[in-house]
């Protein structure tokens, strides 16, 4: 539908709130998106949603019902944007921890036991989180190169480091983690 065939006072109202908060809108997004050249086209879509409301008289606070309908956008932007990471297998990672066969058998059976014991905890998790803690006690991945094998945000990784380790804590399968 062109804007020609919307009724002049939808045009007034999305116009207005674009003239008295799209300066704020742009910098909301530009903080928010990877990307700032996405910037215009994420606010593009936030003001065609404006267009769509019906009954915008209805709009109490046209501020917050913009800044509600831009983080709806750049969610769905970002869900877009997102790659799919690549699968992390947590077994592999754990096999890594076996001992060699010259070692004390009572330690083999030991050290199998808590393998074992890590490998069902792990289970019991959230794919990225159980692979953010394998990376990082096994691996030796630093939070910023977890963040970028996994294509999420260096907080989340770190949630999921501390999440993962109160959960190991909990079962007793990491002795002194500090995350």
């Amino acid at each position: 539908m062109g804007l020609s065939l919307l009724p002049s006072d939808t045009r007034d109202f999305v116009a207005t709130i674009a003239a008295r908060y799209g300066r704020r809108l742009r910098r909301f997004l530009s903080v928010r998106l990877r990307n700032v050249h996405d910037v215009p086209d994420v606010a593009q879509e936030v003001f065609l949603r404006l267009l769509r409301v019906e009954r915008h008289d209805a709009i109490r606070n046209p501020e917050a019902y913009l800044f509600t309908v831009a983080g709806h956008v750049l969610h769905q932007h970002l869900l877009n944007q997102t790659p799919d990471p690549g699968f992390v297998d947590i077994t592999d990672a754990v096999s890594e921890l076996t001992t060699s066969a010259g070692e004390d058998p009572a330690a083999r059976v030991d050290n199998a036991a808590r393998i074992e014991l890590l490998e069902r905890t792990l289970a019991q998790l959230p794919p990225k989180v159980g692979a953010a803690l394998v990376m990082h006690r096994v691996g030796g991945f630093t939070v910023p190169e977890i963040a970028e094998r996994l294509g999420v945000s260096r907080d989340s990784v770190k949630k999921y480091l501390m999440r993962a380790a109160q959960h190991c804590r909990k079962r007793r399968v990491v002795r002194g983690a500090s995350e």
